[in-house]
């Protein structure tokens, strides 16, 4: 199906797209503020538009086609992108405010939280910050977010992705346990109590590299957490080695509260990137929000 919105009304796309997100007519009407009769017209006008049916009917249900749940998505972004172009005409840039929301996972979340929202509230004060942490990747097609702070490739084309540097992880333990333990190389962590990065059970590989040199080694001990913050509480008391995010440790290094172990040996470095969709820069609420992310970013990441 070739998609030719060229002589459609917009209300008729959206009065499709909320009977296909609320799953009927009645539904979509209230919503919007619509006669039953008038929802039902756009739905047939599309049907007609392109001599197709887009929803089967019953007497008591609706449900969408494959046809229909193919146009569906090609509407949405085209919502999408409709609405950003309203918020951008409609926008003063002299003042900056509105919302914006920011996917990050919980380690970045917590740099948000202290680091990029103080800031975006000292320069643009008429801003409302909103952040969505979790490991998951947001779907940065729905309107509702408006970027992301994420570590690792980002393989969607549909997506501007910019790289803004990289981070390495450190093996960290409190000074009490560092000072009983021998280690001159990744291999002498057998049998020391390391502090894990999963859900699921204690243990994991991990891998260091060093110059040209590499290690991967089987660790094991009695907590695993899939929180690199309870991680680096759980190192700060005593109870295991860490192997942390560099830019989480700085001032726990410095005051000597976590010392490096093996500090010749890092996990190899991970990329980190913002992504956002193509022209959301251009709303000035996301693009003031960007440049400041960009900036605390690259404080804080090795290039």
């Amino acid at each position: 199906m070739v998609a030719d919105f060229g002589t459609l009304s917009l209300s008729a796309l959206r009065s499709f797209h909320t009977v296909a997100r609320l799953g009927g007519i009645s539904a979509a009407a209230d919503q919007l503020g619509m006669a039953k009769s008038g929802v039902s017209r756009h739905v047939s006008q599309l049907e007609d538009h392109f001599g197709v049916r887009l929803v089967e009917r019953s007497a008591r249900s609706l449900r969408l086609t494959p046809v229909g749940r193919r146009l569906d998505d090609r509407i949405r972004s085209i919502l999408a992108e409709i609405g950003l172009l309203e918020e951008t005409v409609r926008e003063e840039r002299v003042t900056i405010s509105g919302q914006v929301t920011i996917a990050a996972t919980p380690e970045f979340g917590s740099l948000v939280a202290t680091r990029l929202f103080p800031e975006l509230r000292r320069r643009h004060p008429e801003l409302n910050l909103v952040m969505r942490v979790d490991y998951a990747f947001e779907d940065m097609q729905d309107p509702g977010t408006d970027f992301a702070i994420r570590v690792g490739s980002i393989d969607d084309d549909r997506l501007v992705a910019r790289r803004m540097g990289s981070f390495a992880r450190w093996l960290v333990a409190a000074p009490s346990l560092a000072e009983t333990l021998n280690l001159e190389q990744p291999a002498d962590l057998t049998g020391t109590p390391c502090l894990t990065f999963r859900g699921d059970r204690p243990g994991a590989t991990w891998r260091f590299v060093s110059g040209d040199l590499q290690a991967a080694v089987e660790v094991n001990g009695p907590i695993a957490v899939r929180s690199f913050g309870i991680l680096r509480e759980l190192a700060r008391s005593g109870q295991g080695l860490a192997f942390i995010p560099s830019f989480m440790l700085g001032n726990d290094v410095q005051s000597g509260k976590l010392v490096r172990c093996l500090p010749d040996w890092t996990s190899p470095e991970a990329p980190v990137f913002l992504a956002f969709r193509p022209g959301i820069r251009k709303v000035a609420r996301v693009g003031a929000a960007l440049d400041v992310a960009e900036e605390v970013l690259a404080e804080l990441l090795d290039p």
